[in-house]
């Protein structure tokens, strides 16, 4: 089904993956010489400590009617929401625990299917996998961008639903290059919408699915025109930092 092969997990989900890394840096401590006579060394600097590790990744899918069920306020949108990811590429499967959402999107284009796009960091290390190879088909309805939009006589060209978490990893003053644990700042949502045709109605916006809903304002709006190849278009961004319970409609209005 569409080529879709090995598996992914997130949140305990298994997620159509076209894509993903899970990472591991190690940043060395390095100090400066203050004086470096080229007569008795060609070092420019010399090694203080052995630094730290960090872990992060990301994952990409086609976004399924099963998967939206976790964007939701008490999982993926949710602020501090911890979880596990794993990527089986066929062969091998690894998996990163005790994850923390840094950037999360939604998006959807015209003729194209939704997709979605994680980054998170971890304070753990790449682990064997669990998972089978197995890959879905056939048992999951993926979300064409004709089941978005603001109904049947909309004319969007494409959205974009963003959330971002300030999130880093933070170490203690001891032994050890692993994080002690990831501080985690404040969480922002945007959207931004492309239209053929002029919006109008308040500024207050609400992006409404079966699994949540988002009440914001807008802050910008324009219209662009590439050219005598090109349709006029309308571009209109709203942002918010709260989420507002649970509807039961699959429409961004």
């Amino acid at each position: 089904m569409l080529g879709y092969g090995g598996a992914g997990f997130i949140a305990g989900t298994q997620v159509l993956i076209t894509g993903g890394s899970l990472d591991f840096a190690t940043t060395v401590s390095y100090l400066n010489m203050y004086d470096t006579p080229p007569s008795l060394t060609m070092a420019g600097r010399v090694m203080h400590s052995d630094g730290t590790n960090a872990y992060s990744g990301s994952i990409n899918f086609d976004v399924t009617m099963g998967s939206m069920g976790i964007f939701t306020r008490n999982a993926m949108l949710k602020r501090y929401y911890e979880f596990d990811v794993e990527i089986n590429d066929g062969n091998s499967a690894y998996k990163m625990e005790k994850c923390k959402v840094t950037s999360l999107t939604l998006a959807g284009t015209a003729g194209g299917l939704v997709t979605a796009q994680v980054g998170f960091l971890s304070k753990k290390t790449i682990i064997s996998g669990t998972s089978t190879a197995a890959f879905i088909r056939d048992s999951s309805t993926l979300l064409g961008y004709w089941y978005t939009g603001t109904g049947l006589s909309d004319n969007l060209k494409d959205w974009n639903l963003t959330m971002s978490q300030e999130a880093r990893l933070a170490y203690c003053n001891e032994a050890g290059m692993e994080p002690a644990y990831i501080k985690v700042g404040g969480v922002s949502y945007t959207l931004s919408v492309t239209s053929y045709d002029e919006l109008s109605g308040p500024s207050a916006i609400t992006i409404g699915t079966q699994s949540f809903t988002l009440t914001g304002n807008t802050v910008g709006h324009g219209f662009s025109f590439g050219g005598v190849t090109d349709v006029g278009s309308y571009n209109y961004t709203f942002e918010t930092s709260s989420d507002t319970g649970i509807s039961n409609s699959l429409v961004i209005s």
